[in-house]
């Protein structure tokens, strides 16, 4: 077959290949190895534990927050409900506990404690008994109290929080007016 028309007409514009404006093949391995290095250090990086820096000036993924939580639920034929719970503080080596009451007397007055065992079988006071004021119940029968103490929690130990009548408020009372059992989780 001839072509009939001027030269080159076959050819559109635009659909040439400009063989020297293509990267030549060893610019193109040198961009694999590239690529390849980076994925192998990001790699690498992401198997290190928490505590070790990295090379690539990234920060790693925050850690779990351990979390202890428990329904409160009364004791006796008190209705008293609520719930507690346990953190880590903002400042390290503390911890934050937190419990609070519903259902109960309005006026009322609670002691209450982190401590250590079950709501059936309870142990000593976590953290300075000191750091665990008093709160008095709302008019809507609520209440709640927050302590702040230097202490941690072992996973493999059972923990709860115990609010009793102030009026009875005596370390060797184990009937409380309220009581949580608290389960370890994390945010």
């Amino acid at each position: 077959m001839i072509a009939t028309g001027p030269p080159h007409s076959f050819l559109v514009p635009g659909n040439c290949i400009n063989l020297a404006e293509m990267p030549s093949v060893p610019n193109i391995f040198r961009h694999f190895v590239a690529v390849a290095a980076v994925g192998a250090v990001c790699a690498a990086c992401a198997t290190q534990p928490y505590d070790l820096p990295n090379t690539l000036g990234v920060l790693p993924p925050p850690r779990p927050i351990p979390l202890w939580l428990g329904a409160a639920h009364g004791t006796g034929t008190t209705g008293v409900s609520g719930a507690a719970s346990v953190t880590p503080s903002p400042t390290p080596g503390w911890l934050h506990v937190l419990v609070s009451v519903e259902n109960s007397v309005a006026g009322g007055t609670y002691a209450w404690s982190l401590r250590s065992g079950s709501c059936t079988a309870q142990g000593n006071v976590i953290g300075p008994a000191n750091r665990y004021a008093d709160f008095i119940v709302r008019a809507d029968g609520s209440g709640a109290a927050e302590a702040a103490i230097p202490e941690s929690l072992s996973p493999s130990t059972s923990y709860s929080v115990v609010a009793t009548p102030a009026a009875t408020a005596n370390p060797s009372v184990t009937t409380p007016a309220a009581c949580a059992d608290l389960t370890l989780g994390s945010m």
